[in-house]
């Protein structure tokens, strides 16, 4: 009897010797171990793509979770340092007012006053900052730019970096999503430059681009600072940046400038997007 075996290299069915009559078959049964061996790979490849995919998944999840808490955190803390101890002052004041040693001493008692509408002054600013923070009343009223002056000029005030902003006319408002997405995106770079680069001016450009078949919405964040490795990703932040905006199908690059400094780009579709 003739002898046939399979070559797992080349996926051919080998004969020792083959008679002519024969040759047919062989060649079926060669393209039949080529099929198999493609769809092994395949169902092969699938399993593994899937369980990538599951395991991004509950990577994700998990920095979304981080972000959540670390944000929780944050504001837990602003709440109870600034808020809260302004209101224990305000409470204190406003108690002494009611002690009888005062007698009708009225220098004493407006001292009191200025002092309790002073503290109450910084508190309304606090709590205005602190709504800014999570959700700029401006990007919904008005829209892009001044909520991304109204950050600006919020973080210019607690720091030493000079911030610049230029925003291309646009005639029409975005989606709600892509100005949400932008705004964030830039708060994040700009919040890394203030606290992380050592920079002392940093630049801020958008712009809609469109080339014929798709637009894109385009925001750089530079500054002089002392640059960031973009192999190290850049911690949270920027993870959460590129998350972001691959929720729109868009993505983020962080680059190194020579010299110093670092560029971040995010581009973000604009079509299609509710």
């Amino acid at each position: 009897m003739q002898q046939f075996a399979l070559d797992s290299d080349s996926d051919q069915v080998v004969p020792g010797r083959m008679p002519r009559e024969l040759r047919p078959l062989a060649d079926a049964m060669n393209a039949l171990a080529a099929r198999a061996r493609a769809s092994y790979d395949e169902v092969s490849f699938s399993l593994q793509e899937q369980r990538r995919l599951r395991e991004e998944l509950q990577t994700v999840a998990q920095r979304l979770l981080t972000v959540q808490e670390d944000e929780r955190r944050t504001l837990s803390r602003e709440l109870h340092d600034d808020i809260g101890q302004s209101i224990t002052a305000i409470k204190l004041a406003a108690t002494s007012l009611t002690d009888e040693s005062l007698g009708g001493d009225p220098e004493a008692r407006r001292e009191i006053l200025d002092e309790v509408i002073a503290i109450a002054d910084q508190t309304v600013h606090k709590l205005r900052d602190l709504s800014l923070l999570l959700r700029p009343p401006q990007l919904d009223s008005l829209g892009l730019e001044p909520a991304l002056r109204g950050q600006i000029a919020l973080l210019s005030r607690n720091s030493r970096v000079r911030i610049e902003l230029d925003v291309a006319p646009v005639d029409e408002r975005l989606p709600a999503a892509v100005e949400l997405a932008c705004f964030r995106i830039a708060q994040e770079a700009l919040t890394n430059v203030v606290r992380h680069a050592a920079a002392t001016r940093a630049r801020v450009e958008v712009a809609l681009a469109d080339d014929g078949r798709a637009r894109t919405l385009v925001l750089r964040v530079v500054d002089d600072g002392r640059g960031l490795d973009p192999a190290r990703g850049g911690g949270l932040g920027m993870l959460t940046m590129r998350e972001r905006a691959a929720q729109l199908g868009g993505n983020v690059v962080v680059v190194a400038r020579v010299g110093g400094g670092t560029e971040v780009v995010a581009r973000l579709p604009v079509d299609g997007v509710a």
